[in-house]
């Protein structure tokens, strides 16, 4: 009898936990592309699994390059999710050739965005339908009702939140007595969803012209105190080689404020605990700053 005590126990502690799996994905290693990605998968399934981020916090994810050893250790992975109507998809395509049994859930299928692909997190909404499909592709690779019920409540929860986010940002900008915003990227245009009249002077926007004089316009009758700067695009979006809008702002004195564009976060947000709802808020709150300059 001792002995067979003696093996059980030998048996749980070279085992460990995966003796009492309610299922195979349960424990699983899963990766993701950028940060809303990550936040949507943590939130529905981070109980049960170890989730990361492709990209190393704080950088510019439009910039970097992964190398080649990077990609093998990814293709290791049990789960890939990433967002098909993006770049990423080529990474599905690259993990697969590497290993045709890791998984994949593409989080953004069947889905469109109307202006630029970041609102597709930005916008409270799309990151809904994404939290769905992702809690879909779960659900083709989970037995376990256990699992199924504990992702279904908490995309209930995440609903809730989302939902109450999009509100807020529905009532902040209804209450407003100032309804318009400059901004350097057509990735803002989102906003317009809320009835806020967005001015981008995006050098790709097809109005560039006609925005730059709005912009001039609104400064010279006193409507403009605020530029809005959306954080990490490149070429013809970026404020620092646009020298029209640099000359503005300074001959004007207008304030530059940043808006995050949530592809990625900082080691110094996690550890203040900062996650995707928090600086939805943050961003809102610069958004105030101009639509209620004269409260």
């Amino acid at each position: 009898m001792k002995k067979i005590i003696v093996l059980l126990i030998l048996l749980v502690s070279t085992c460990g936990c995966n003796l009492f799996k309610h299922d195979s994905m349960e424990n699983i290693s899963i990766i993701t592309t950028n940060y809303s990605l990550e936040y949507v998968t943590n939130y529905l399934y981070g109980d049960n699994s170890y989730i990361t981020s492709i990209y190393p916090n704080g950088i510019n994810i439009d910039d970097y390059t992964f190398t080649s050893k990077q990609i093998k250790d990814f293709s290791k992975q049990d789960l890939f999710i990433y967002m098909g109507t993006t770049d990423d998809s080529n990474m599905a395509v690259t993990l697969l050739n590497k290993n045709k049994n890791i998984k994949i859930i593409d989080a953004t299928y069947g889905m469109e965005y109307k202006n630029k692909q970041d609102e597709l997190w930005l916008n409270s909404s799309n990151l809904l339908m994404i939290a769905q499909n992702i809690k879909n592709g779960l659900s083709e690779y989970i037995t376990s009702t256990y699992l199924l019920k504990d992702i279904e409540n908490r995309y209930l929860e995440l609903k809730v939140n989302l939902s109450s986010l999009d509100a807020e940002y529905k009532t902040t900008i209804e209450n407003a007595n100032y309804d318009t915003i400059i901004v350097n990227s057509d990735n803002l245009l989102f906003l317009e969803k809320y009835n806020l009249k967005v001015i981008s002077l995006d050098k790709n926007n097809e109005n560039y012209e006609k925005n730059l004089a709005l912009f001039r316009s609104n400064i010279r009758n006193g409507n403009v105190k605020y530029f809005y700067n959306y954080e990490g695009v490149q070429n013809n979006e970026d404020i620092q080689n646009n020298e029209d809008i640099q000359k503005i702002i300074e001959e004007n004195q207008i304030e530059i404020l940043t808006i995050r564009n949530l592809k990625n976060i900082t080691d110094k947000e996690r550890d203040n605990k900062k996650d995707y709802l928090s600086i939805m808020y943050d961003n809102l709150e610069n958004l105030k700053q101009e639509l209620y300059k004269n409260s």
